[in-house]
């Protein structure tokens, strides 16, 4: 009898974010990378990282800031049995924001462009609507010779997320400082977000720049529709109060601080 082959399916994504870690940046890191480094069932990818504000604040908190773990799993259910076992650990820490998301949509910049050799799938998600919430994850790597154009470029684009009001939360998050750098912002609908994309003004102009120019040499942007969340985001108030808690084992059970910065 020949073996069953499991299609591929979308990743669904855990996103959290603590500022700052209860135990220090170090520990966290060193306590998530161990648990990672055990092995998960159902993983396919997962990156430790720094956080700071860069997405909506012109003077960012670089370090010390806050810790990020994002995640890519193959079903929600190896999700919840990983953060009830190993992942415990990085549960540490009272302001924090965690959200289950599922990719959507993936675009690349260039053919085989992935993040930290994570290539995202999107296979099998519906279209989002454009009354739906969306968080949007955009990494990319830069090429070192424009790393002064794209820090002005960004102090403009973070000052118009700060004031538009379809933004719910962002972070700015990275692994390799300053040349490879992720944001998270999460939108009320896919509506508001991109009106605050393309738009006249500030992030508009950085991503006409950053096309035309070619100022990174990988990029992955992507399209998560957020199906639960807990705690906020750089805002006084939860991200997405309308949907359910994420799962996180005893956070889910918890009430959590809203994420400051």
């Amino acid at each position: 009898m020949s073996p069953v082959i499991q299609a591929r399916t979308g990743d669904f994504l855990t996103i959290d974010v603590v500022w700052p870690p209860a135990r220090g940046i170090p520990a966290w890191r060193r306590g998530v990378r161990a648990a990672l480094a055990g092995g998960l069932d159902g993983l396919r990818a997962a990156t430790v990282n720094h956080a700071n504000n860069g997405t909506y604040s012109i003077v960012p908190k670089v370090i010390p800031g806050g810790c990020a773990l994002v995640a890519a799993w193959d079903s929600p259910e190896a999700a919840a049995a990983a953060w009830r076992g190993p992942l415990r650990a990085a549960l540490d820490g009272r302001g924090r924001f965690s959200m289950d998301g599922e990719v959507a949509r993936v675009r690349r910049q260039h053919d085989g462009d992935t993040w930290h050799g994570w290539s995202p799938s999107a296979d099998g998600a519906e279209p989002l609507a454009t009354d739906e919430p969306l968080a949007v994850v955009v990494h990319g790597v830069l090429r070192p010779h424009h790393l002064a154009g794209f820090l002005r470029n960004n102090m403009h684009a973070a000052s118009r997320a700060a004031h538009h009001p379809g933004h719910r939360g962002s972070a700015d998050i990275s692994s390799k400082l300053p040349f490879e750098h992720t944001s998270i912002s999460l939108w009320k609908t896919v509506a508001s977000a991109q009106d605050y994309a393309y738009a006249p003004g500030g992030h508009a102009h950085a991503m006409k720049h950053a096309l035309t120019t070619d100022t990174h040499r990988a990029g992955v942007f992507l399209r998560v529709r957020p199906l639960a969340s807990t705690g906020s985001l750089g805002i006084d108030a939860p991200a997405f109060p309308h949907l359910p808690p994420a799962d996180r084992g005893r956070l889910s059970t918890e009430t959590t601080s809203g994420a400051t910065s």
